[in-house]
């Protein structure tokens, strides 16, 4: 589920008011993410069939999108950005306007109960039962389950994120250039430098490539990549995105909390001491960070913001997916898997399990998922949820059938989980999956599928190949 093997990712997101700030930079103001606090997480969760799941939804955090913003293109003109766009269940591009800009709960813990006294669920906790055993059958009752299942996951997989920092500033620091990312493709490319959060000491670089436009004014879909860096040779194979019609953004994710023992003495934790958070919080969190200075710039169309990334950069993916409703298409490689059915403990040793995972590296995940080792049924939660939250907006998982670390049918149950929300907010084929032969990793499979989904479904070309198709059982033991 969570390999070594790293690759890039892709956001989508709706659009902030502007004002121009002069001398090539620019402010962007990201609405402060906040929601009422929760009663505590294990309270009165109910089990559930194994197949319901969740992904941030139609509803959400109450985060304010109105902000004052400017920003920067190319040599450092001054871009303005229009109108948020309304939420609906039918098109995958559109977003909302007062959706959460990735703070989660804004931080807000609810009552620690032990895990010994949290109930046991051995099947797919359910998305669509609100605490209080309420079954969830309207989109407004969506809302409030939603702010639910944000709380639980924070509680108990992720940790707490800040709210957005709403000063974020960007500068150009190297100037519009075209340079050749592959044979015979050239792209348009300019580095900026972001600095934001308390004191404005926080910062990292973003590198943009565009497609050479055809004609002034030409605004594009955009894949945000999380990368070692951020230089004009950083798009590596997100060069296919390039070549049919992406921007790609790159993210060096190691600025934004270290992949290793020492990450609380790096990227963003330090300028946050009071939450619990760990790096795939703050890669989450980072990647919402890019979309604040994306939806400003005049080269991009706001509306459709993609993100995508490989194993543990696929949980950052489906973290910021959830949480950040504009996000317009999450598209995973090679994680989400669920724990339900992994590792072990509970997937006869098939993938990586909360227990190898925690094994593993203690610094992902939030500081209470290592409470869960050997005892996964009382998990409040699973990784179907984070899909879940995602609904009505778009969400494809790549998988492979013989991913060491993602057990293939446990992906498939992720999959299934979350299908009831979509199919509850009106919007089933926003939902994909895509199955390839092979082992973990991203390959050019795996990039066909999510942009054959983002062509058919974001950019509404057309077309007609399936993305809910099972592979047969004798595939996925």
């Amino acid at each position: 589920m969570i390999g070594r093997a790293l690759f890039g990712c892709l956001v989508v997101c709706s659009v902030f008011s502007c004002s121009s700030s002069d001398g090539g930079t620019a402010r962007v103001d990201s609405g402060a993410a906040g929601s009422a606090a929760l009663p505590s997480a294990g309270s009165s969760t109910s089990g559930s069939g194994a197949g319901a799941g969740g992904s941030p939804g139609g509803g959400g955090s109450a985060a304010s999108a109105s902000a004052s913003a400017g920003s920067t293109a190319g040599g450092g003109s001054s871009v303005g950005a229009g109108g948020a766009a309304s939420s609906t269940g039918g098109r995958g591009g559109s977003t909302s306007s007062g959706g959460s800009h990735a703070g989660g709960a804004a931080g807000q813990q609810s009552p620690p109960i032990a895990v010994k006294d949290l109930p046991l669920i051995k099947e797919m906790p359910d998305p669509l039962t609100m605490r209080d055993g309420t079954k969830v059958t309207t989109a407004e009752q969506w809302k409030l389950r939603r702010q639910e299942l944000i709380q639980i996951l924070e509680d108990y997989e992720y940790g707490h994120m800040p709210p957005p920092p709403g000063n974020l500033k960007a500068t150009t620091t190297t100037a519009l250039r075209r340079v050749t990312v592959s044979s015979g493709l050239e792209a348009d490319y300019r580095m900026l430098h972001l600095s934001f959060g308390p004191g404005e000491k926080l910062s990292f670089d973003l590198g943009l490539f565009t497609p050479v436009a055809t004609q002034a004014g030409d605004k594009f879909p955009v894949l945000i990549s999380l990368t070692s860096g951020t230089d004009d040779k950083s798009i590596g194979s997100a060069s296919v995105a390039l070549a049919r019609g992406y921007a790609v953004a790159t993210v060096p994710y190691q600025k934004l909390g270290a992949d290793a023992s020492n990450w609380a003495s790096t990227g963003f934790f330090s300028s946050y001491p009071d939450y619990d958070w760990r790096d795939f919080s703050a890669w989450a969190w980072g990647l919402s960070r890019a979309v604040d200075y994306l939806v400003t710039d005049e080269s991009i169309d706001a509306g459709k913001i993609m993100a995508t990334g490989v194993s543990r950069l696929a949980q950052a993916v489906l973290l910021a997916g959830a949480f950040d409703e504009r996000i317009a298409l999450s598209a995973p490689v090679a994680g989400g898997a669920a724990f339900r059915f992994s590792g072990k403990e509970m997937g006869g040793g098939r993938g990586q399990g909360i227990t190898e995972v925690v094994d593993q590296n203690t610094y992902w995940f939030g500081p209470r998922l290592p409470e869960f080792k050997n005892q996964t049924p009382r998990l409040p939660s699973d990784q179907h949820w984070l899909p879940a939250l995602t609904a009505p907006r778009l969400f494809i998982m790549c998988n492979s059938l013989s991913d060491q670390y993602g057990r293939a049918y446990a992906a498939v149950q992720t999959y299934l989980g979350a299908k009831p929300v979509y199919q509850l907010l009106g919007a089933d084929q926003h939902l994909g999956l895509n199955f390839r032969a092979g082992s973990h990793g991203m390959t050019s499979e795996d990039w066909s599928a999510l942009l054959d989904f983002a062509d058919q479904y974001l950019l509404e070309k057309g077309g007609t190949k399936k993305f809910d198709v099972i592979p047969p059982a004798d595939q996925t033991p």
